[in-house]
């Protein structure tokens, strides 16, 4: 499923580079084979916030966008449109409110806002495992949500469970190529 979602972000038109960071080198075999940039970082697991700033200072980022490996379905257009409302803000996300499908997060913030994460989270807070999630509760940064025009919070695209994978496995299948509301159409007509 990563090379669906590599394929599928490939697809934006506002990112630059796109670069999987990862502890395991069997996936990073898998990435470069599929013709994208992978790093393996030596920091400890659980520090995927160290991970992204160090690959975002390798690759002199101004700008991150995070998407997780469990989002094969990651539409490209949710997250130009995401980049587009980042501005003068720390961070953008669609994730809260939370009106896209579970499975299409994006989470954008610039170097600067990685680097005061950094600086504000100590090494074994649990935050610097998730990333942004330190984010979302804190008056320090300033925050742009992308909303949709309509509520499909309750569909889940994303894969953490055995189910997960045979409804996303389908969806693939079936319309694996097409965006999102191509595919929202699709599934209710």
């Amino acid at each position: 499923m990563l090379s669906h979602l590599l394929a599928r972000l490939e697809k934006s038109e506002l990112i630059d580079v796109i670069v999987v960071g990862t502890p395991d080198e069997i996936i990073r075999d898998d990435v470069e084979n599929h013709g994208f940039d992978c790093v393996v970082s030596d920091r400890d697991e659980d520090d995927v916030l160290g991970r992204y700033l160090d690959i975002a200072e390798e690759y002199g980022a101004d700008t991150v966008v995070r998407i997780t490996g469990d989002c094969p379905l990651i539409d490209a257009e949710t997250v130009d449109q995401t980049i587009s409302v980042l501005g003068d803000y720390d961070f953008a996300t669609n994730v809260s409110p939370r009106t896209y499908p579970q499975g299409l997060d994006v989470e954008v913030m610039t170097i600067e806002t990685l680097r005061r994460l950094d600086e504000m989270l100590e090494e074994g807070n649990a935050h610097r495992e998730h990333v942004c999630s330190f984010l979302y509760g804190c008056e320090d940064f300033s925050i742009s949500s992308l909303v949709d025009e309509e509520d499909h919070s309750d569909l889940r695209w994303c894969v953490d469970d055995s189910d997960d994978f045979t409804r996303v496995s389908s969806i693939l299948r079936r319309w694996g190529d097409l965006p999102y509301r191509e595919i929202l159409w699709r599934m209710t007509n």
